[in-house]
């Protein structure tokens, strides 16, 4: 009994493992691009389309790992073509957050560059020595 139980164990693992190793290949990568991923998940919005445009700019930095991509989108197209986006958009966000990868990085604050009010003579004027 537990060597049919092995040789079952052996028999999917040996045929499952390799169903789930994705290859991050090039040839792959330039074709999944931002067009596609509008076309496919019916981006109406200019926001949905500066989001795969977004998207597909964080996996080419190498922000977001190409699987991800791949699981989330794949997901999202089993859906209602007219959730597809909501689906992808929310998925993605969800594993970047599990997986701790920053998908909007905060803002850059900057000093402001307005002139100051004060004008130098006046400045002098107050200064104690």
């Amino acid at each position: 009994m537990d060597l049919r139980r092995l040789s079952c164990f052996v028999l999917i693992f040996g045929f499952a493992v390799p169903c789930f190793a994705q290859k991050n290949d090039p040839e792959t990568n330039k074709q999944f691009t931002a067009d596609v991923l509008k076309a496919t998940l019916f981006a109406k919005t200019a926001d949905e389309k500066r989001f795969c445009d977004y998207v597909i700019q964080k996996r080419d930095d190498g922000t977001i790992p190409t699987r991800f991509i791949y699981g989330v989108h794949r997901k999202a197209i089993a859906k209602d073509r007219n959730r597809r986006f909501a689906y992808f958009k929310t998925g993605l966000e969800i594993v970047c957050k599990q997986e701790g990868i920053v998908l909007y990085p905060p803002p850059v604050r900057t000093s402001p560059t307005t002139p100051s009010l004060t004008l130098p003579s006046l400045k002098s004027l107050f200064q104690q020595n």
